[in-house]
């Protein structure tokens, strides 16, 4: 009997259209990501999970961060924006939910972020709260490391590239500061002035690393800020996590769930997917690979709790590192 059950339930397994199955891959996969956070959350005693005897090593915050949310309230969905974690992807779809017509969209004049809160402000906090009782709420993570990677390159690697896009303000906030600091061992006072022309030197990623290993979490730009801060899962129940390594798939099971499939120009995309040249692995193993395996660990700790709710790992980057 149940070997013949077995085989009923195979049957209709690879019976399924390959759309289905990978629909039913998502949400297998999504409600483990679940889970995942909640077992992490209540093991370290945080937010939604803190038992009032209990003691918690790892600073949190009280409340979750409304203000950061992009919430649609005719469609009834809600997003946290995760910064260098398929976020141009979504707020693209924010703009063409708030009525913004495709084809401006091709080449904006300004950044998409700064578009999209002009139609959708940042909530006041019982607005927020009202709203996340009746949205459908979701995030994007990746592998930290790689979010990390990605921040540097796009932000602070090159100082000349993309000014428009305000790369120039990460250098004045932060790239000559770092430079100062680690290459220099001065600090420069936080109002010094550039001039747009003037030479500019960039960090290494190196120096970035000892940055952020030095630097406080709580204070950290939102592009290289902790997910636990940012989008403060333990302080609230999300109906989706979704990942980049899985996006195309996940994208749709979102669409799917949020009940947006249908709506116009709404379907799976992937903005700024890196296209061309080395691979991920690649690129990672050429700059991680510039750090000893200390700094790889000093920099893992600084982010062992987004580690350990999503499921990643640093074993592999920590093969890249030098072993001095």
């Amino acid at each position: 009997m149940i070997m013949m059950i077995a085989y009923f339930v195979c049957f209709f397994i690879f019976s399924l259209p390959s759309d289905d199955l990978h629909q039913r891959e998502a949400r297998l996969d999504n409600d483990k990501r679940l889970r995942q956070v909640e077992e992490v959350c209540r093991r370290h005693n945080l937010g939604l999970y803190r038992q009032s005897a209990g003691t918690s090593s790892i600073k949190h915050p009280p409340t979750p961060q409304y203000s950061v949310f992009y919430i649609d309230k005719p469609h009834k969905i809600s997003w946290c924006p995760i910064y260098k974690a398929a976020s141009s992807t979504w707020l693209y779809n924010f703009l063409i939910l708030g009525g913004v017509p495709e084809a401006s969209l091709q080449a904006p004049k300004e950044q998409l972020s700064v578009l999209a809160r002009r139609i959708f402000p940042e909530p006041e906090f019982k607005e927020a709260e009202e709203a996340f009782r009746s949205t459908f709420k979701f995030m994007v993570v990746r592998h930290p490391f790689e979010r990390l990677l990605s921040a540097y390159r796009d932000k602070l690697e090159n100082s000349k590239v993309g000014l428009e896009h305000g790369v120039l303000h990460f250098y004045r906030k932060y790239g000559r500061h770092i430079v100062s600091k680690y290459r220099f061992n001065r600090t420069l006072p936080r109002d010094t002035k550039v001039d747009e022309n003037e030479e500019r030197i960039e960090p290494t990623f190196r120096e970035f690393v000892r940055y952020l290993i030095d630097e406080d979490p709580t204070r950290a730009d939102d592009h290289w800020i902790p997910y636990y801060l940012f989008c403060t899962p333990c302080l609230l129940r999300y109906d989706a996590i979704a990942k980049v390594e899985t996006m195309q798939r996940d994208q749709e099971y979102i669409i799917r769930s949020s009940g947006l499939l249908g709506e116009k120009g709404i379907q799976p995309r992937w903005r700024h997917q890196t296209r061309g040249g080395r691979s991920a692995g690649s690129k990672a193993k050429a700059y991680f690979s510039q750090l000893t395996a200390h700094e790889v660990m000093a920099l893992y700790n600084k982010y062992s709790l987004d580690f350990e709710l999503f499921g990643y790992n640093p074993a592999e980057y920590l093969r890249y590192a030098s072993g001095e």
